[in-house]
């Protein structure tokens, strides 16, 4: 007769069953703060106001998309906010020299090797991701300051422009963008033996090595992938805004990190959907906007931007257990 199963594992066995995803929380909040911003403010309640929130959104967005990929994997980017200014900079300046194509080409290749250089620095030099990327935003930041001594490069291109500003069946295009660039990375992590790898790398890489997986070859087309995806924000921006300057970047480093905790994804790799990323820049768009609103001053956005990430990621944390 087989013995009578405790209570204390009844209880951790009723919790697993009633698990959270923590997807589910990241939209719960999101859902909270939108519908605080409706209520409060009879601005936010139009729907210019929503199409420029989803606008904004999409921007971090895109730059959170590469994010998720090397956190999913284990590592970080830390260059990201580099890789964006770079592409403005850089590309405003190609825009001009080589025309509108190939400018873009161009300054897309240009980040897309910075991310293979830091994927080779983790790979082969076994330098830990937060300081190799730390080490390409100051190396970028540098040679930026002498490429063009700190100033503001314009630059004019109409694709940009249309693809940072305009809209198509009533949908800003930069959503549209998001959009195609979150189906590839949708079939890519859950279609693909790449994705398969990622989520391997970053629950054991040594296991992934045994098993098969291409550690290394993983590991820097992740890196690429996230360059030039922050390469694309930061043409983007360089359309929405009609120039670059050497801070154009700038709020993309944490913000993008942010989005990718809040939406569920485990800092420390393998767990995590990519959905809940852009569940998180939603909410960190909103809540800006929010704040703004409040009138709340940069001490307190940071505070409360903070305690929010904090809340969340405890939140998580008993949701797993």
């Amino acid at each position: 007769m087989p013995a009578p199963t405790p209570a204390s594992d009844v209880r951790v066995r009723s919790r697993r069953q009633f698990r959270i995803d923590p997807v589910w929380i990241t939209f719960l909040v999101l859902l909270i703060l939108w519908a605080y911003s409706l209520i409060r403010v009879s601005g936010f309640r139009t729907v210019e106001y929503n199409l420029f929130t989803l606008r904004v959104a999409a921007f971090l967005g895109i730059v959170a998309a590469g994010q998720t990929l090397v956190i999913l994997m284990g590592g970080i980017d830390l260059s990201v906010a580099a890789v964006v200014t770079m592409a403005g900079v850089v590309g405003g300046n190609l825009l001009a020299q080589v025309g509108e194509a190939g400018g873009i080409v161009l300054t897309l290749v240009i980040c897309a090797l910075i991310g293979v250089a830091n994927g080779i620095g983790v790979v082969t030099l076994r330098l830990p991701p937060l300081v190799m990327t730390l080490a390409s935003l100051n190396v970028i930041q540098g040679v930026l300051l002498v490429y063009n001594a700190g100033k503001p490069v314009s630059g004019k291109s109409e694709f940009l422009n249309y693809w940072a500003l305009g809209s198509w069946l009533g949908v800003p295009t930069p959503a549209w963008a998001l959009g195609i660039i979150s189906l590839v990375c949708v079939v890519l992590l859950y279609g693909t033996p790449y994705g398969r790898g990622i989520y391997a790398i970053g629950n054991n890489p040594r296991a992934a090595l045994l098993s098969g997986v291409p550690v290394g070859r993983v590991q820097i087309v992740t890196y690429a992938l996230c360059s030039l995806l922050a390469g694309v924000a930061g043409l983007l921006i360089l359309g929405r805004t009609g120039y670059s300057s050497k801070t154009a970047g700038d709020p993309y480093l944490l913000m993008s990190i942010a989005a990718v905790v809040l939406g569920g994804t485990s800092i420390l790799g393998g767990r995590g959907k990519y959905i809940g990323t852009i569940g998180g820049a939603l909410v960190l768009t909103i809540l800006v906007n929010v704040l703004t609103v409040e009138n709340i001053p940069e001490a307190g956005r940071m505070i409360v931007q903070g305690a929010l990430i904090l809340v969340l990621l405890i939140a998580y944390a008993y949701s797993e257990q």
